[in-house]
């Protein structure tokens, strides 16, 4: 009875510690006036809260398979672990089946039970690394190291799309590309609501036939429209395609897409990637190296093959200095360069140490790639970018504005340049 007593009186003491902390943070809750605070304050108290749901995202990831392996959550009334867990986390059945599934992998892998055990996962994180976990078993320490710089989700997405890609061999790529193909699909519907809804499926060397060409049109619609328009990016990108799809014979000829492959020298010659080895589409992603050789003979496209850090090869010509500029500096700034951002898409080439107000020099160690948002904080909101590759840091300035002051800044830069444009024509 002894070892029965003593587990019941140590669980009636974790039970009511967390009745403890549940009352306190459901008393902030309920008693905090967001309209009282300041921004700051309001992202602050966001901040720890969202702690807080990792921390508990962790803890009910270590539990979950304990309460399968029982089955107490019949004696609950519910038919399924997963219906007990949408029930009780007011998700979906879909939702939580994703969450007990990722939680039982995780219980067979001692890393990820010391990460969930100190509270480091959110429920997407956990998924994420499980899942890679399954097909590339040496992934979890490059991903939790990850975790751990707080990188973003789209970051750990990215390298988690790099290291399952390194991990299969070229006949599982084989097969993988041959299933997709065989299941490419263009599907529409009349929305019920009005309209029409659609999706499609392809393998990524199909996509990257008009994927360039389709962003290039969508982000020079976005910057002609301006933010006044309140058309979504989104938006501007069906327009593009339509117009791709509807124009004239002679317009969609000459718009031809111009799709930028880079990869390593080694891995072309071994034709398969290692870890820390690239193979990607410009806009894209990573794909296998026998994908990039199909591309080969595709008309339009450029290939950047680099020996280390230096651009050994373009298969286009690069007699032109800032040709040359640009490819390196497309091969070094894969994403956005600010730590915590990983945006792929959109990216803006800026001057990092002299600005180009200041007569800063276009070179490569006076460039890095920004998304639009942070070039915008950069220009308009006077953050600053200092560190160099590798050690990119980014500086709040002592009084930063808020995101409503710096779309203004912008709108008046805009306005003005438009101005003297007008003159000048």
């Amino acid at each position: 009875m002894a070892p029965t007593s003593l587990r019941s009186t140590a669980f009636d003491l974790e039970l009511a510690d967390v009745e403890l902390a549940l009352d306190a943070v459901r008393r902030v809750v309920g008693r905090v006036d967001p309209g009282r605070l300041s921004g700051e304050e309001s992202l602050a108290l966001a901040d720890r809260l969202a702690e807080m749901e990792r921390v508990v995202a962790s803890g009910i990831a270590r539990l979950t398979p304990r309460v399968l392996q029982t089955g107490s959550y019949a004696k609950a009334g519910h038919a399924s672990g997963p219906d007990w867990l949408a029930a009780v986390a007011g998700s979906s059945a879909t939702v939580a089946k994703g969450r007990l599934a990722a939680a039982e992998r995780a219980a067979g892998l001692p890393e990820l039970c010391g990460a969930l055990q100190e509270g480091k996962l959110s429920a997407p994180q956990l998924d994420l690394v499980v899942r890679t976990a399954g097909v590339a078993p040496g992934a979890v320490e490059t991903l939790l190291e990850l975790v751990a710089e707080r990188a973003s989700h789209q970051e750990l997405c990215a390298e988690a799309t790099r290291l399952r890609t390194c991990a299969r061999s070229q006949e599982t790529e084989r097969a993988r590309r041959a299933r997709i193909h065989a299941g490419r699909h263009f599907r529409w519907h009349q929305d019920p609501d009005g309209g029409v809804r659609g999706e499609f499926s392809c393998d990524e060397v199909q996509w990257a036939r008009i994927s360039p060409t389709l962003e290039a049109q969508t982000k020079a619609r976005w910057k002609a429209a301006g933010s006044a328009s309140g058309d979504t990016y989104e938006a501007h990108r069906l327009d593009a395609l339509i117009d791709l799809l509807c124009g004239p014979p002679d317009a969609r000829k000459d718009a031809r897409p111009q799709v930028l492959v880079l990869i390593d020298a080694e891995a072309l010659r071994r034709g398969t990637t290692t870890t820390g080895e690239v193979c990607e589409i410009e806009g894209i992603g990573p794909i296998p190296v026998e994908a990039a050789v199909d591309l080969l003979g595709a008309g339009s496209l450029k290939f950047l093959v680099k020996e280390g850090k230096d651009i050994r090869t373009v298969t286009r010509s690069t007699r032109d200095l800032a040709q040359k500029t640009a490819a390196a500096l497309l091969a070094r700034d894969r994403v956005c360069v600010v730590p915590g951002c990983g945006k792929r898409l959109g990216l803006e080439g800026d001057h990092c140490e002299v600005d180009y107000s200041d007569d800063g020099p276009t070179t490569l160690s006076n460039l890095a790639r920004l998304c639009g948002p942070h070039h915008a904080m950069k220009t308009y909101g006077k953050w600053k970018l200092t560190g160099g590759p590798g050690n990119w840091k980014w500086i709040t300035p002592p009084k930063p504005p808020s995101a409503g002051a710096i779309a203004r800044a912008r709108r008046v830069a805009t306005a003005k340049a438009d101005r003297n444009r007008l003159r000048r024509t």
